[in-house]
C-alpha cells in the first residue's frame, strides 16, 4: 500500500505521516526537495530525533548542499526504496510539500528538450543585469500558469521554463500535464485548513525556526564554506537570514520577509495540490484528532 500525505507548509503534514506509519506498520519517505540535504534542519523543518524514533524516514540529509538535485533523481532514489520497503512487506508514507516531485513518482513526467546552454547564459545574463523579476515578467506573459507556481526568485526553474517555451513553443505547463504511463496506485490524503489559522501556523514555524538558531544555522553553513548563492542557501528562510548577516536586512525584517514569502509559497502549494487529480482533502482544525485519524485509515484500506 502506498499513501501520500499532501497540503501547504505548517498544515501538520509529519505528525499525520507519523500517527499513520505507527498504524500502518509503514515508512515514511520524504518527498521534500530540501530535507533531501544534509546540515540544512531548522529552516526546512527536518523531523526531529522525537519524531524520527516513532516512525522510520528515508530520504532525509542524504545530500551535500553543493549536489545538484532534480524530480529524476528522486524518482530514482524513491523507486529503489519503495522496492526495498515491499520486499519486507511494509507500508509506504510519502510525505511532503514539493508537489513535483511526487508528481513525478506517480505519474512520471513528460520528456522535455535537453538544455541549451547558449540560451541559459543569455538568460542569466539578463537576470544579473535587469533583476529576477525581468525574468518571472516574461514568463509571466508567455505561461502565467507555470509564473503563478514558480517563485521569481528560484531563477534556475524560470529559466527552464522559458527555455522549453523559446525551444518547442508549447508553454513549460502545458509539458507537466503530458505524462507517461501511471507508475503507482496511491491513495493521496490532502489537509486543509482555515487560510488564517494556517497564516498563523506559519508565522509561529517562523518564529520558532529563529527562536530555535536558524540565524546560528546559516552562519555554520557558511563557515563550512558554502555560498549563499547556493540553491538551497537561497530558499525560504535561509535566504534572509543571508541577507541578515550581509547586512541587507536587519532581523526583525528578514522574520517578516521569511514569514510574508512562506505565505506565499503555501499558495502556490495548495494551488498546485488543488489541479492534482485523486486527492481526498481531511479538515483539520487544531491538532490531529482520533476521529479524523480513524477516518484516514478508513479511507486509505478501502
Amino acid at each position: 500500500m502506498i499513501i501520500a500525505i499532501v497540503g501547504p507548509t505548517a498544515s501538520g503534514k509529519s505528525a499525520v505521516a507519523i500517527a499513520l506509519a505507527r498504524r500502518l506498520k509503514a515508512e515514511i519517505i520524504s518527498f521534500d526537495s530540501l530535507q533531501i540535504y544534509k546540515y540544512l534542519n531548522i529552516g526546512t523543518a527536518k523531523p526531529r530525533r522525537a519524531e524520527l524514533r516513532k516512525a522510520r524516514h528515508h530520504l532525509i540529509g542524504i545530500c551535500d548542499p553543493v549536489e545538484e538535485f532534480n524530480a529524476g533523481m528522486f524518482v530514482r532514489l524513491a523507486e529503489k526504496k519503495i522496492e526495498q520497503l515491499a520486499k519486507q512487506k511494509k507500508n509506504v508514507i510519502l510525505v511532503g510539500g514539493t508537489g513535483l516531485y511526487l508528481k513525478a513518482l506517480l505519474e512520471g513526467l513528460s520528456e522535455a528538450p535537453p538544455q541549451d546552454r547558449q540560451f541559459r547564459r543569455r538568460m542569466a545574463v539578463q537576470a544579473q543585469k535587469y533583476g529576477k523579476k525581468y525574468l518571472h515578467n516574461k514568463l509571466c506573459k508567455i505561461d502565467p500558469i507555470a509564473a503563478a507556481r514558480i517563485h521569481p526568485n528560484n531563477v534556475e526553474r524560470v529559466i527552464r521554463a522559458l527555455e522549453i517555451y523559446y525551444q518547442t513553443g508549447k508553454p513549460f505547463s502545458q509539458w507537466q500535464r503530458q505524462t507517461a504511463a501511471p507508475r503507482y496506485q496511491a491513495r493521496i490524503i490532502g489537509l486543509s485548513r482555515n487560510r488564517q489559522k494556517l497564516y498563523a501556523r506559519i508565522d509561529q514555524r517562523v518564529e520558532e525556526m529563529f527562536r530555535q538558531g536558524l540565524v546560528r544555522e546559516v552562519r555554520s553553513l557558511i563557515k563550512r564554506g558554502y555560498s549563499p548563492k547556493l540553491k538551497p542557501m537561497q530558499s525560504l528562510g535561509y535566504r534572509q537570514v543571508c541577507q541578515y548577516l550581509a547586512g541587507k536586512l536587519t532581523l526583525a525584517a528578514a522574520i517578516y520577509q521569511t514569514k510574508l514569502e512562506t505565505r506565499h509559497y503555501a499558495k502556490r502549494q495548495l494551488s498546485w495540490f488543488r489541479h492534482t487529480k485523486g486527492i481526498k482533502w481531511f479538515p483539520i482544525k487544531n491538532d490531529l484528532d482520533n476521529k479524523t485519524l480513524r477516518r484516514m485509515v478508513e479511507y486509505v484500506k478501502v
